[in-house]
């Protein structure tokens, strides 16, 4: 057991590894670099050398690499230029909404399908069992993304939910508070 528990560890840490170069070899392909692009095409070029080295954007790929890889080990995810701030801040923010739609989908999925598993199972073979299979078949069947329309178009149109976001825009920077948490649940699905 405890070698196929290493064997799993080492296969995480080389998909991290991997994932990291694809993701670090397409930021680098990009033309430009984001010092250029933060202070435009007619900054000066002295101006643009002494951003790329703030920015740490000297020296070869693989030292760049190594000093990427080496910030994210220590929490540092780099800098927002949208919005202007830390990654690492960005990112603490949206864990609890994370969390909520996780946990609340969880729960969800166990309710109706231990509800209707075991309607079903009492009653093997008859009417309720062959339209529940049928239509966990066209479940498993409809791709995640176009059943995730299908309900938002209907949680528009029968519940006058609105389908622009997880929230109403004005709790999208508010603090928490139990209206707030109301329309989350509201946009939930």
């Amino acid at each position: 057991m405890l070698s196929y528990i290493l064997s799993r560890l080492v296969a995480l840490a080389l998909s991290l590894v991997v994932a990291s170069l694809v993701i670090f070899v397409m930021i680098e392909l990009v033309p430009g670099d984001p010092a250029s692009f933060m202070l435009g095409l007619n900054a000066a070029p002295d101006t643009v050398a002494a951003l790329r080295a703030e920015l740490g954007l000297g020296g070869s790929p693989v030292e760049r690499y190594l000093r990427w890889v080496g910030g994210m080990l220590q929490g540092d995810f780099g800098w927002s230029f949208e919005h202007n701030r830390p990654v690492s801040e960005l990112i603490g923010q949206r864990v609890l909404l994370t969390f909520v739609v996780t946990f609340s989908t969880i729960v969800f999925i166990w309710v109706v399908s231990f509800s209707i598993g075991t309607y079903v199972a009492t009653r093997q073979y008859s009417v309720a069992d062959n339209v529940a299979t049928f239509f966990g078949y066209l479940g498993l069947a409809t791709p995640n993304f176009l059943l995730a329309l299908i309900l938002i178009y209907f949680a528009n149109q029968w519940f006058d939910v609105s389908i622009g976001g997880i929230m109403d825009d004005e709790y999208r920077n508010a603090p928490w508070t139990l209206d707030k948490v109301g329309s989350v649940l509201a946009h939930l699905w």
